[in-house]
């Protein structure tokens, strides 16, 4: 009885801080669950996490910069204030009329009560995605071994897919030997929205909802972390990295808008921003979908087998050749920097956190299913 008339006289717990505390932990345990049970994370998936993410989406939408990468640069400020704060609270406790034991816990319970807080928010934007029924069960193919030939045959049909799509652009070169976007941020915006209308009319991955992603302000510091896009789940924004060359960006903005859409795994969210990019009514976005699979899919196949690999990379159009490149050139400066190994350290255990064992291999994955899309499905 003695301690708990302390903790109610000294304001230790109180009922918010109690109901975020097991919302933390609820949230957690539904999380785990979620990556173990499919039918837990395809109907959260498909419930709250849906409505989460379009009420935190239409209410940053209208905000003209990212709010994530506003909140990202006061944090620490306000993080150091805070700890001040709460020391200086600690040692002129006896003052106010409250023991040092007594300020401290009800300053650590708090943190507990925001903890809470953000496992929920995660939880069911993005935590739950990343254990619903592979995108391509639902689509209805199978995921299986690739050899050379296979690959060959997916670049074959790319190739030529992107030399009719490039005799439909009107080049802009940058200075460094890449395309040029024909358009703005906007406008991209506008067209991949109805990219994925175009999309899930063909195949009924899951429920759309009308985004955008926003440009980076320090685009080029995110540049050296090796980083093109981030999805803030706390704000419902999809962020991209402007400093990348051009014709990554609509594919590289279509992936971080899966991931808003509900798409989880790494590998399933490059595979859907390729097959967004594939059945736009645009041409530069088809371009920046095929170019960003040839890329992928022409790696495996350069390991698989290097003569197969030069032989159909020679059908490819001058202007991809090119575009490659330049990217190399424009990637040379950031290749080795000591923040991007930091960077990929974290990404990778943070994906094997969310059950992708490979980690940040699993980007990479997205040639079984391209590939195999490609050839049972898309041919």
């Amino acid at each position: 009885m003695k301690l708990k008339k302390y903790i109610s006289e000294n304001k230790i717990l109180t009922v918010p801080v109690i109901i975020l505390i097991f919302t933390g932990i609820i949230s957690a345990i539904v999380w785990r669950l979620s990556i173990n049970y499919i039918e837990i994370a395809d109907f959260c998936a498909g419930t709250i996490s849906f409505a989460l993410r379009f009420i935190l989406t239409k209410i940053t939408y209208f905000i003209p910069f990212s709010l994530a990468e506003f909140m990202l640069y006061i944090s620490v400020p306000v993080i150091l204030v805070l700890l001040i704060r709460f020391i200086y609270k600690i040692i002129n406790s006896d003052y106010n009329g409250k023991t040092k034991p007594a300020v401290f816990f009800k300053g650590i319970f708090r943190i507990f009560a925001f903890c809470g807080f953000v496992m929920f928010i995660f939880t069911f934007t993005l935590g739950v995605c990343y254990g619903t029924t592979p995108v391509n069960q639902k689509i209805d193919f199978e995921r299986r071994l690739l050899d050379a030939d296979d690959l060959f045959s997916a670049m074959k049909i790319l190739v030529d897919e992107v030399t009719e799509v490039s005799e439909n652009i009107n080049y802009i070169y940058s200075e460094t030997g890449s395309t040029k976007m024909p358009y703005g941020l906007n406008e991209m915006n506008l067209k991949l929205n109805e990219s994925y209308k175009n999309m899930l009319e063909r195949h009924d991955l899951f429920k759309r909802i009308h985004t955008k992603v926003k440009p980076v302000i320090l685009s080029v510091e995110m540049s050296k972390t090796h980083i093109t896009g981030i999805y803030a789940f706390f704000t419902g924004e999809a962020n991209l990295n402007i400093d990348f060359p051009d014709y990554t960006l609509p594919f590289t903005a279509a992936h971080e808008m899966s991931h808003l859409m509900g798409v989880g795994r790494e590998d399933e969210a490059n595979f859907v921003a390729f097959i967004v990019c594939l059945y736009s009514d645009d041409y530069y976005i088809r371009y920046s979908g095929l170019v960003n699979m040839i890329e992928y899919i022409g790696n495996a196949l350069y390991r698989a087998d290097k003569d197969r690999y030069f032989e159909i990379m020679r059908e490819n159009p001058v202007i991809v050749t090119q575009e490659m490149t330049a990217f190399s050139r424009f990637f040379d400066k950031y290749r080795d920097t000591e923040i991007s190994k930091v960077a990929s350290t974290v990404n990778n255990t943070y994906l094997q956190v969310q059950g992708q064992e490979q980690g940040v291999k699993s980007y990479g994955f997205v040639v079984d299913l391209a590939t195999v899309y490609l050839l049972d499905v898309y041919n």
